[in-house]
């Protein structure tokens, strides 16, 4: 933003005191300030969006605005981070696993206001309605919080070190942020705006202010599972994925959260995308998530070998491998995939090889577990078999074309 003018920042400020919790704007009326050259009341409005982020449990907005603060050699950047390393790093008192974070209120319309006399006039409202919003905030402030995974994992210390690598970025809407297959440099944080995340032409979800994303690929070792755009303007913090893998290695409540937050949304990717599970209500998919493992491959493993028992149903959730038979390819899998049905549903030794050729991620069914999915969901089960057929007959036709080409 080049510029700002007395009418922006009057209409932004009259917003913003109508809704004082209405951060977008707040967040807008501090980068109009800083575009008008009011450096003092821009800084003023980030350190006290940033106190306010960090007093109701926004603390990706609140570690942005500190980093935007930082940048610029603020020493109030300091006092910003103590003061959320003091209310949310781990041995805080007022975390507390159980709590939930409370809606925001409902945003009133911006009254209709004349428009500003003076630049001057209307930074005195967005002075005021900055100074409003922040009491709001404060009154708001629960007595304990939710933990914040990134945060609330890692001493005081530690969270200093990694906030400090952070780097905010101001994204576009239509921004592609990653693209499926990339390698994985990052994980992000959402501080301000939305993403939306989908693979081929399925959309997997949005993900909103607080969330992260790029966890699969780096607890994985891959490259990325999916394309993430900005649906909205979107202020994003970017974390080195050498920085976080070393703190996980650190702290291993650090890593576990992250391998949790990484399982739990492979196997709701997959239950969107795969075709085996296509027919199932969300509350059947729901319940079926539970019954799956995730297992991960490294690249090169043979996790199927063929003439020997297989008692597992898998499905690729990110990564690749390859069916064979002998030295023929029969087929290359990717996310979504069925594999294991043959020797599962027919009770009879692997017909084919199957090998990562990078590093994947699967879930596994256990034979016994099968067996009784098998009669609760028999939409299921009629996939596997479709799957069943279809690669018997690939698997005859390869073969055979290859032996007629033996002389």
């Amino acid at each position: 933003m080049s510029t700002a003018t007395p009418q922006d920042i009057g209409h932004a400020a009259a917003t913003l005191a109508a809704s004082p919790a209405d951060y977008d704007t707040w967040l807008h009326l501090a980068g109009l300030l800083a575009a008008a050259g009011r450096r003092q009341e821009s800084e003023t409005a980030f350190l006290e969006l940033g106190r306010a982020g960090c007093a109701v449990g926004q603390v990706a907005l609140a570690v942005a605005c500190a980093r935007w603060l930082d940048l610029r050699d603020l020493a109030v950047a300091g006092v910003l981070i103590d003061q959320i390393v003091k209310v949310h790093a781990a041995g805080s008192k007022q975390i507390d696993p159980a709590a939930r974070p409370k809606p925001p209120p409902a945003a009133a319309a911006p009254p209709t206001v004349r428009p500003p006399a003076s630049m001057d006039t209307a930074v005195a409202a967005a002075t005021k309605a900055i100074a409003q919003a922040g009491k709001a905030a404060a009154a708001r402030a629960p007595a304990t919080y939710p933990p914040t995974p990134l945060v609330s994992s890692l001493p005081a210390d530690d969270v200093k070190t990694l906030i400090g690598v952070m780097q905010p970025s101001a994204l576009p809407r239509g921004h592609v942020v990653v693209e499926v297959g990339a390698p994985a440099t990052h994980l992000y944080w959402i501080a301000r705006g939305a993403v939306q995340v989908s693979r081929d032409e399925h959309i997997l979800g949005e993900l909103l202010p607080g969330s992260f994303f790029g966890e699969i690929a780096l607890v994985g070792g891959g490259n990325r599972t999916g394309t993430v755009t900005c649906t909205l303007d979107t202020w994003l913090l970017a974390i080195p994925a050498a920085e976080i893998e070393a703190m996980a290695a650190k702290h291993p409540r650090l890593a576990k959260a992250l391998a949790r937050h990484a399982r739990a949304r492979l196997l709701a990717n997959v239950m969107k995308t795969s075709e085996l599970f296509a027919q199932l209500s969300e509350e059947d998919k729901a319940e079926l998530l539970g019954r799956f493992e995730t297992v991960m491959v490294p690249a090169g493993n043979r996790f199927i070998t063929r003439a020997a028992n297989n008692d597992h149903l898998w499905v690729v959730v990110s990564g690749q491998c390859e069916v064979r038979h002998g030295d023929t390819l029969i087929e290359t899998l990717g996310p979504g995939d069925g594999i294991g049905e043959i020797s599962l549903l027919a009770q009879k030794p692997a017909t084919a090889d199957v090998i990562a050729i990078k590093p994947t991620a699967l879930l596994r069914l256990a034979r016994a577990e099968f067996d009784q999915v098998a009669v609760k969901y028999p939409q299921l089960l009629a996939e596997v078999y479709k799957l069943l057929v279809a690669r018997e007959q690939e698997l005859k036709r390869l073969v055979h074309d290859a032996s007629d080409l033996v002389v």
